[in-house]
């Protein structure tokens, strides 16, 4: 760290090398005379590490040295209680963009106008979807889809394309796309243009069987400097004047201690679970919270940690005929393993250069919500809106893995022999809010994190319906009946209200797609960080990662993330023209 000290003072510092806190930094760099540190808890290789690289491998990172792997309370209800570890976050450089499930969906219209009331119409769709293309080139080498998609990617860093169609897999695409159409839903290839319906063909961050991580932004930057495998201690703000000039950072194995500074700004970035503790142990956050840990408070400000939003969802698994899963492909020693990786290794195709995921589908299933009294009585305290799309968003993202995904049910074993699929029920737009709180004032001791999931009622009800309405599709809809065999490793007690409420609260987990405890706001009343992304009340310092959201998105929110990396990286430069002409 002695090295890194002596390049001091910085124009810019990025703590967090994550998701946003890379794309930030790369934008920011764009002036060779600007001098960038991102300061990284975990390692600075990712491109060399074939666990991240390797889309299929992506399931292998969870619990590995490149998860954060948190313990997390899921749901905490009177009559239900759960803590679980580990909680997957990416820590390499890149963050959960070295970890994740590649998905590359923008969201809707409809909720991206929310977020007008919370930082203004600057944040609303038509000021944002610029910003959601900026990032990523697209690419359709085969020339398979609408030649208007080529807007979805604008000439960004990171190159996305659609999902390998892996040949093993055409039997089972067929049979969900005809069950699904069977049943009266469309499919749509274009969920890009702020309505999503439908069911599509996955758009992944892989390009030619390699993932395509935030780091990609800091390539051919020589004027970024990463400073990796070192912990935030506390940012360095003055308590009479709120100036923050620097960060305090700590290398967990030496137990050395550095301070670094930065002439102009400090961003913070480092995720939703990390960046409130990280404000919290600074002196900025709830009065009451610091003071029971005996931190000196620099600023009251009240929603630090609070308004916790992430996709609960129920993954279940279907067993299907031989010859509609890669399981033995992936899973399973023997000849099509073999085969797999042989094809891998040749040109990086095959199985595992798939993301797996081939194709999503996005329902509303508003008949079903209307048959229940509690549902309709809450639409109607909403103003007669649905409260889980109320601008004609999708209720659900159902995800269709070819295989048994240990990801989302490491309590099963995996099945010894057969195909399998599994089904991800992941509800878009749930009413419960969870919080992140400190265990104490010691830096390299996690946050206290609760998701609270189903903390209301109506989300069960919900979910359970999702369930419900995707097990008809799957077993009632033509092409797939006659393929799905039965349940794995339990059937789903679809026919009893009380078992499926049961089963929703035993069986969920989570998404992996928290946001929200930074809040974006008009006013300290109202969230942590103002329009500009700066935070309330403290000069020189923002925060731009997923904290700052304030109305979940209505998919996978990578593509908001780096929306907002890069919205906010213009956003400081338009405040400092003398290095930004």
């Amino acid at each position: 760290m002695g090295s890194v000290a002596e390049m001091q003072p910085f124009d810019f510092i990025v703590v967090g090398g994550g998701t946003a806190g890379n794309a930030v930094a790369g934008r920011l760099a764009e002036n060779p005379n600007v001098k960038v540190l991102v300061i990284e808890a975990g390692v600075g290789n990712p491109q060399e590490i074939e666990n991240i690289t390797t889309p299929a491998k992506a399931f292998d990172l969870r619990g590995s040295q490149y998860d954060w792997a948190y313990k997390t309370t899921m749901i905490k209800r009177e009559d239900y209680e759960r803590v679980e570890k580990p909680n997957t976050r990416g820590k390499v450089l890149g963050g959960s963009s070295c970890a994740n499930y590649f998905t590359w969906i923008p969201g809707s219209k409809a909720t991206f106008d929310d977020w007008e009331e919370y930082g203004g119409k600057e944040w609303t769709w038509d000021n944002i979807v610029a910003y959601l293309r900026k990032c990523v080139t697209y690419h359709d080498d085969d020339k398979l889809y609408p030649k208007d998609l080529a807007k979805v990617g604008t000439g960004g860093p990171l190159q996305i394309s659609h999902a390998e169609l892996l040949p093993e897999m055409a039997p089972f695409r067929e049979a969900l796309s005809t069950a699904w159409t069977s049943k009266g839903h469309p499919l749509n290839e274009d969920i890009y243009s702020g309505t999503m319906h439908g069911l599509t063909h996955c758009l992944d961050t892989v390009y030619k069987g390699t993932r395509q991580g935030s780091f990609l932004y800091l390539s051919g930057k020589p004027n970024v400097t990463v400073l990796s495998s070192v912990h935030s201690k506390k940012l360095i703000i003055d308590p009479v004047s709120k100036v923050c000039s620097g960060v305090e950072v700590i290398n967990p194995a030496t137990g050395e201690e550095i301070t670094l500074t930065a002439k102009y700004e400090v961003i913070v970035s480092q995720g939703v679970f990390e960046s409130p503790k990280l404000l919290m142990l600074s002196g900025v956050g709830p009065a009451a919270e610091l003071k029971q840990h005996g931190i000196p408070l620099i600023l009251d400000s009240p929603h630090v940690g609070q308004n916790l939003l992430d996709h609960p969802i129920v993954p279940f698994v279907l067993r299907t005929k031989d010859g509609y899963g890669l399981d033995d492909h992936l899973l399973r020693p023997g000849q099509a393993h073999d085969g797999a990786v042989s094809a891998y290794r040749r040109n990086k195709t095959g199985p595992l250069g798939s993301a797996l995921l081939e194709m999503v589908g996005f329902p509303r299933i508003d008949e079903r919500l209307n048959k229940y009294p509690a549902y309709r009585e809450a639409k109607a305290a909403n103003g007669g809106l649905d409260p889980f799309g109320p601008g004609g968003q999708p209720h659900f993202e159902l995800d269709f893995v070819p295989m048994f995904s240990s990801a989302f049910q490491w309590h099963y074993p995996i099945p010894p022999s057969g195909s399998a699929f599994t089904i991800i029920v992941d509800l878009l737009r749930p009413l419960s809010k969870g919080e992140v709180k400190l265990n104490s004032a010691n830096p390299l001791q996690q946050a206290n994190i609760n998701l609270n999931f189903f903390g209301e009622d109506l989300d069960i009800l919900a979910m359970r319906e999702g369930v419900r309405w995707t097990y008809d599709v799957l077993t009632k809809g033509e092409g797939m009946k006659d393929v799905v065999v039965g349940d794995y490793p339990w059937e789903m007690p679809i026919h009893s209200d009380e078992a499926m409420n049961k089963a929703v609260l035993e069986r969920s987990q989570t998404g992996f797609h928290p946001c929200g405890t930074t809040r974006l706001s008009k006013t300290i009343t109202q969230g942590v960080v103002d329009p500009e992304l700066r935070v309330h009340g403290i000069k020189n310092l923002r925060v731009i990662d997923a904290s700052v959201i304030p109305v979940i998105p209505d998919c996978r929110p990578q593509n908001s993330v780096y929306m907002i990396a890069e919205k906010g990286a213009d956003m400081i430069k338009a405040q400092y023209p003398n290095l930004y002409k």
